[in-house]
């Protein structure tokens, strides 16, 4: 298992909780990894990513960094936060087809009361994010890709598995989490087969469908990979996506979704997200027999999605 870890700076208040509720479902008892309290501002799976990937842009001389996401972007909230906190600058190209709202709310609200330069961009012109996040960053720049889901930024789960292994007095019979960019599924199943632990990791697609997923958990192993070869790689062919519970599309809620929602937080307190973690919930709530005697959730934050 010895492989270098690549540097990282220290943003997350870790490590974070790992919860047993045993009154949220009826059977069966359930483990919850609350990365939901990575930190107030800086709350949420992607900073787990962003300690390795800001710690790259330090050690390259960057002077801001360039990412891009929807309008409700948790990634760049975070970004935009932890780029302010290390005295980097922030350019964020956010995917909205609709226009620019006068009064700016949930995430957005915090990108620009930090100074983030959001750029507004049409779904079509989104389609060339990576070429106009380049051109943004100029010589000087860093580009983090959308969701910081690289293989870089896999580190922040694969060290979040090293983390867990120290908490569960038993291992999970599965791990479930919200999948919108892959790399947070990427980081588990990595770090997971690191450890020599034979755990099924589902990843509940709230956009896109597995064909992508499996692709993109598919290229972020083969570059990890390649990148530190004592990393195992991860087959296509082990990829579990749940599809079925993106509803009408990514940030798009329905009457179904906020109301299993509202159950969880009245049974347990637990605050889910309309974006990611309410809908990767569902399967839990709705079809839990798949996951085993003791299924672990991740919950990878959002609240301020709740606010939007």
């Amino acid at each position: 298992m010895p492989t270098t870890e690549p540097p990282r700076i220290e943003l997350a208040r870790l490590p974070t909780p790992l919860e047993r509720c045993d009154h949220l479902l009826d059977s069966p008892p359930l483990l919850v990894k609350r990365d939901d309290l990575t930190g107030t501002a800086l709350t949420g799976n992607k900073v787990r990513k962003l300690e390795y990937l800001l710690a790259d842009a330090q050690a390259r001389g960057a002077r801001r960094v360039v990412t891009c996401g929807g309008i409700q972007s948790n990634h760049c909230r975070a970004t935009a936060i932890a780029s302010a906190r290390i005295g980097l600058g922030c350019v964020l190209f956010l995917r909205t087809d609709q226009p620019e709202p006068a009064t700016p709310t949930g995430n957005l609200r915090l990108d620009r009361l930090v100074g983030a330069d959001v750029r507004f961009v049409t779904p079509e012109q989104y389609r060339d994010r990576d070429g106009r996040m380049r051109e943004a960053a100029g010589a000087d720049g860093y580009v983090i890709p959308e969701g910081g889901s690289n293989a870089l930024g896999s580190w922040g789960y694969i060290r979040a598995v090293d983390e867990m292994a120290t908490q569960w007095d038993a291992p999970p019979t599965s791990v479930v989490c919200a999948t919108g960019s892959g790399g947070t599924l990427a980081g588990l199943m990595i770090g997971l087969r690191r450890r020599a632990l034979d755990i099924p990791v589902y990843g509940v697609a709230v956009c896109d469908d597995a064909a992508y997923f499996t692709g993109v958990v598919e290229r972020i192993s083969a570059e990890a990979t390649h990148r530190w070869p004592t990393l195992p790689q991860v087959d296509a062919a082990d990829v579990r996506i749940i599809e079925g519970f993106k509803g009408r599309g990514y940030a798009l809620s329905t009457p179904e979704e906020m109301a299993d929602i509202a159950t969880v937080a009245r049974r347990s307190g637990l605050l889910l997200d309309p974006v990611y973690t309410g809908k990767a919930f569902r399967p839990l709530l709705h079809d839990r027999a798949q996951f085993g005697a003791r299924p672990l959730f991740v919950h990878t934050g959002g609240i301020f999605g709740l606010l939007a």
